[in-house]
Formats: C-alpha cells, structure tokens, sequence
C-alpha cells in the first residue's frame, strides 16, 4: 500500500511540475517582445515616410519621427508583419501607427491612433 502511495504521489508530483513549468514557459512567451529585423525596420520606416511625403503630401519637418517595430505576436516576418509608429511634429503626444498592406501594390494604411490631438487622421 506505501508503494502505490509514494509511487502516486510522485506520478502527481510529477504532473504538477510539468504544468508549472508549462505556465511559467507561456508566461515567459507572453512577455518577450518579438525580435526586429533591422533591414526590415529600415524598409519600413522608409516606405511609411515616404508615403507620408509623396501621397499626403507632408514635408520631412513635418514628421518628427517614424519608428518601425514587429507586431506582437505575429509570425509574419516580412515588411507586412511590421508597424511604424509616426508622430507629427505638431502633436508630440499623439502617435499614429501605420502598416504596408500589400507591398506589391506599395498600399499602406493608419490603424490607429493614441492621443488626445487628432490632426492627422485617415480613416474613416
């Protein structure tokens, strides 16, 4: 009877170990931010602000900055998997984040905004 005990309390010991390590495994996924491409970054960047300049017809001082970063949790490594974060240079404080939708048609959107000022928006 002692043995089926201890070998019960270890089978039980055992699971509980593996859940453990198995929570403390997808919380440690959870919190690592997903690694950036630099080329990617660059591409990005480049491309946001250039449509930012040629097809909304902003001026280079007019963006202060353009900050390119992997989505999180998206397994896309491409330009499409990634997000720039621009502030205008006339609202410090407000950031709107843009994607390249399709790089074969070059088609890029605003999903977003955060902020209190809202100058710069384009969509709907």
């Amino acid at each position: 009877m002692k043995k089926i005990m201890m070998i019960g309390g270890g089978v039980v010991l055992g699971i509980l170990i593996l859940v453990i390590g198995f929570v403390f495994y997808v919380f440690y996924l959870l919190q690592t931010p997903p690694k950036n491409d630099p080329e990617i970054v660059a591409y990005t960047e480049e491309k946001v602000t250039d449509y930012l300049i040629e097809e909304k017809g902003y001026s280079e001082s007019d963006i202060l900055s353009a900050n390119s970063k992997r989505k999180p949790k998206n397994k896309d490594k491409t330009a499409t998997g990634y997000q720039v974060l621009v502030v205008f240079t006339d609202e410090p404080d407000t950031t709107y984040y843009y994607e390249i939708v399709d790089e074969d048609e070059n088609k890029i959107e605003q999903l977003g905004i955060t902020g209190t000022d809202i100058k710069h928006k384009d969509f709907p």
